[in-house]
């Protein structure tokens, strides 16, 4: 057997999407929250949303790329294709689950 153990430091990948995930959720809502306690217009409540949402789609989206496009260490072998292949597809599954889950917060009314 040739291959070297994958490092757990590479780990952390199956989650950096679900951490974004998690920021936006934390971010969107404070925003939300703030917003309609100082009562601002919907307007740029809704536009500040939309630019917060933007930016960690972005982000997912930029993590996505970036992974998809690497070429996954050869020294370790097929376990680090496996984990390559299970990371992009955590970032893919955290891109929806981000839109799913917030989208619907620019269409509806800002403020009860």
């Amino acid at each position: 057997m040739s291959e070297r153990q994958l490092p757990p430091r590479r780990l952390w990948w199956l989650t950096a999407g679900f951490i974004v995930w998690c920021s936006a959720l934390v971010v969107l809502y404070a925003l939300h929250a703030i917003g309609c306690a100082f009562g601002w217009s919907a307007g740029p409540l809704r536009w500040s949303l939309a630019i917060v949402l933007l930016v960690h789609l972005v982000v997912i989206a930029w993590m996505w790329r970036h992974l998809a496009t690497a070429t996954p260490d050869p020294a370790l072998g097929q376990g680090a294709v496996f984990l390559q292949t299970i990371v992009v597809w955590t970032l893919i599954a955290a891109l929806v689950a981000t839109v799913i889950t917030f989208a619907p917060s620019l269409v509806l009314k800002t403020c009860i």
